[in-house]
């Protein structure tokens, strides 16, 4: 009999034998259908060589991948491991997890949560496609991220700030506005990436969050904020070779490292401006709608995948549109 009662206890006990070999237990159940439904299923898992990883815990799962993650991952999974550890695999549920990005989310932002519960979720559909110790992972969704507010950068605002910029960030950020380059992207540029003669910046995949060469023509004033110091001496007469590998913007003759660092914090605060430099790629996009430059030329020089991605960075002030009297405004 493939299950049955034992003696006076309530519950279904269930029995069979694989491969020479005899399975029996409880079902923790009484109901004579329901008793069934989980014998065959424990039955499956057995011929399908799947209940040897039943007690598999998620400190066996995280110690077997743990090195092959990155130190900021595994700062995630150590933090993770304060609340599922000794837990078996197959106990730790969708809404479990759900509840956990609740609590995390009191401390860090929401996209800093949805990045750390990703490392969670890869590594227990690992659990599931690499090693078989799991049928299927827990579901969840993704935390909701409240999208933060997007600020532009005013004429005013913009004097005020590159006035108490110290010289080599009022370079970098008057830079940011003319070509919309994020930061990161900015400080790495080298004299060896410019042509000055078609004023054409080519920036290798590597410094692109797209991860592809990003070949842009740059306007007059952003041609000048390279080859020209704060004094109007050409930096880089003729781009000698000697010059070709040196970073395009530089703070005693070394590359800077972050120009948002204590300095433009500092600026900010005396100009009365309260903008990320994040916003500075906001502002550039803005205007740039706003004078009338077409969105596929905007989205080309961006360095946006897609328009919907672009219209992210966009803030557009009605007033300000001033190529409209053309198409009839």
């Amino acid at each position: 009999m493939a299950i049955y009662k034992n003696g006076t206890n309530k519950n279904y006990y269930y029995g069979f034998q694989h491969k020479g070999k005899r399975f029996q237990g409880s079902t923790g159940l009484s109901n004579y259908d329901e008793a069934f439904k989980y014998y065959l299923e424990i039955k499956n898992k057995i011929i399908s060589n799947r209940f040897i990883y039943i007690d598999k815990t998620y400190d066996e799962l995280v110690a077997h991948y743990y090195n092959s993650y990155h130190k900021n991952d595994q700062r995630v999974l150590d933090w993770s491991l304060r609340f599922l550890q000794g837990r078996t695999l197959a106990s730790i549920t969708g809404f479990e997890l759900k509840e956990l990005q609740s609590y995390r989310s009191y401390r860090v932002k929401g996209s800093t949560v949805n990045r750390q519960f990703n490392v969670i979720r890869s590594i227990l559909n690992k659990a599931v496609i690499d090693l078989g110790w799991l049928d299927y992972p827990p579901k969840f969704k993704k935390h909701k991220e409240e999208q933060p507010e997007r600020k532009l950068l005013s004429i005013e605002e913009e004097k005020r700030l590159l006035k108490e910029l110290p010289s080599h960030l009022r370079r970098i950020v008057s830079f940011a506005l003319e070509t919309g380059l994020r930061k990161s992207t900015i400080v790495q540029l080298t004299y060896q990436m410019y042509d000055q003669e078609s004023r054409i910046l080519r920036i290798p995949a590597k410094l692109t969050k797209s991860k592809k060469d990003h070949n842009i023509p740059i306007n007059l004033k952003a041609h000048n904020l390279i080859m020209f110091n704060k004094r109007g001496s050409i930096i880089s007469q003729g781009l000698g070779l000697d010059l070709k590998d040196r970073p395009i913007f530089t703070f005693n003759g070394k590359r800077i490292a972050n120009p948002a660092s204590s300095a433009w914090n500092k600026a900010r605060k005396r100009a009365r401006v309260a903008i990320r430099f994040h916003d500075l790629r906001h502002t550039w996009a803005t205007r740039q709608i706003e004078k009338g430059v077409p969105v596929a030329i905007v989205q080309f020089l961006g360095g946006w995948s897609s328009p919907k991605m672009m219209q992210q960075y966009l803030s557009i002030a009605p007033e300000n549109l001033s190529n409209l009297k053309k198409y009839g405004y």
